[in-house]
């Protein structure tokens, strides 16, 4: 166990695997934020007219490193070479957290990048800095043709019909489960569990076997469950079409698919079917590193994380594990996975020929050819169906057909209200409190009482925030 600890547990946490799981400090808002561009318009002829070029830009990484920052690196190679308008620098910010904090930082002190990443959960924060100007208005302005793009990743970026950010790095969570796990204990491993209660029976026939040393089940200790099973259920998370037709004032979790995701979580705890670990820290991998030694025979994480696992549990040092990748089961219902990883904000602070700068460059990362060189690379989502289409992108998905599944999520979801997924300020103020409630439940509270707790606590931290902001 210690070198499969060892061996994994440092790439994974290299490759940036946190990507749809993240943890990331978004509670506060910005006092004295940076005022946007004056006309909201995007000067997109403002390149054409630099009198000094390459016009020097600066991008701010929200934490790819190892395989991940080779990949981007290869392409902000091809993007500067292919031109001589842009020169493009990137800061490798270390984490998602690292980025916003520093960002924030930045609308005080002036040092701020042209072009950031920033994690799914920042949308809402990062319209209030009122530090961006919105792709929308690049899009409107060059009519950009958004059509290849996957509508859900569109849609999850978009607040009332504009989109903030250009979308780049794209994940989702899927189930990882060792099929000789399965077969030994009579389960069809071509035929994976799709509920909550079919997980819950194949735990018990893993721990029955005696495959499964600690549990059927590894289960990271993240509020993120309660989000994506709520979306996957087809329910909103917060209240005004999920924060998106007006600001999301309190939460919508406290129902019946909240009841039974917690019921769920709390019943396989305390039967020993499930072990918990960590979202962070040493032990945040420990669910999959679980399915190597053989600790336990399935668990649910990151798409972003499937190309480290795959490569170190297929190696054949492990001759036990035979892994499998199939979609995240969940609570019935007509819904989807919500969309994980980043995307690319455009700082309007910077100069108007930087602003059409970190334009061009952000396109790049979008474009087809960039879509399907990351997906390979790194095993992110390819976010344009062209890109799905592209020989290396089909072969990968024909020698490792994981890699297919997340993309399969995305693309088969339900596109509504709740699997555009929740827009709120506080967003890691609410994952705090949701998170909290979930171990007051392991601790012997009630799932009702629990979520109801959880409900209080994160309906305050959400008005705090408003509060602020309007103040």
């Amino acid at each position: 166990m210690s070198m499969l600890r060892s061996r994994v547990a440092k790439r994974l946490i290299a490759v940036g695997a946190g990507a749809a799981l993240a943890v990331v400090g978004l509670a506060q808002p910005v006092a004295g934020a940076a005022p946007a561009q004056a006309s909201g318009k995007c000067p997109i002829n403002a390149l054409k007219n630099a009198k000094n070029k390459p016009v020097e830009i600066t991008y701010w990484q929200g934490g790819f490193q190892r395989a991940n920052e080779e990949v981007l690196g290869r392409l902000v190679d091809q993007f500067n070479s292919s031109q001589n308008d842009v020169h493009v620098t990137v800061v490798n910010q270390t984490t998602y957290a690292d980025t916003i904090n520093k960002f924030r930082a930045g609308l005080s002190s002036g040092d701020l990048p042209d072009l950031v990443n920033i994690e799914d959960t920042g949308l809402q924060q990062m319209i209030d800095t009122k530090a961006i100007l919105p792709a929308q208005a690049c899009i409107d302005a060059e009519k950009y043709d958004l059509s290849d793009n996957l509508k859900r990743v569109v849609d999850y970026y978009s607040v009332k019909g504009k989109l903030y950010p250009m979308p780049f790095n794209v994940s989702n969570p899927v189930f990882y489960f060792n099929k000789k796990a399965f077969q030994t204990a009579g389960l069809d491993p071509n035929n994976p569990p799709k509920t909550l209660d079919e997980v819950k029976t194949a735990a018990q026939k893993l721990k029955d076997a005696g495959v499964a040393s600690q549990a059927g089940f590894g289960m990271k200790l993240d509020p993120w469950y309660l989000e994506q099973w709520s979306a996957l259920g087809g329910k909103t998370y917060v209240n005004n079409g999920n924060g998106r037709r007006s600001r999301a004032t309190a939460t919508t979790f406290d129902n019946a698919t909240g009841r039974e995701i917690f019921t769920f979580l709390n019943d396989m705890v305390k039967s020993g079917l499930a072990r918990t670990n960590p979202a962070d820290g040493p032990q945040a991998f420990d669910n999959l590193l679980g399915i190597g030694n053989g600790n336990f025979g399935m668990t649910i994480d990151t798409s972003a994380a499937l190309g480290t696992i795959q490569q170190v549990l297929s190696s054949g040092q492990y001759p036990n594990v035979e892994l499998g990748v199939a979609p995240m089961p969940g609570p019935k219902g007509k819904g989807g996975v919500l969309v994980g990883g980043a995307a690319n904000y455009i700082v309007s602070k910077s100069s108007p020929e930087k602003q059409a700068a970190a334009w061009q460059f952000a396109k790049f990362l979008n474009d087809p050819e960039s879509q399907a060189e990351w997906a390979v690379g790194t095993g992110y989502v390819p976010i344009r169906q062209s890109s799905s289409n592209m020989p290396q992108v089909q072969q990968r998905w024909a020698e490792i057909p994981g890699f297919k599944v997340a993309y399969d999520q995305l693309v088969g979801g339900v596109t509504n209200t709740a699997t555009a997924g929740p827009v709120i300020g506080d967003y890691q103020g609410v994952r705090d409190v949701v998170l909290d409630a979930e171990q007051q439940m392991f601790n012997g509270k009630s799932p009702s009482a629990a979520l109801k707790q959880a409900k209080q606590d994160a309906n305050a931290k959400v008005q705090e925030y408003n509060s602020r902001i309007s103040g």
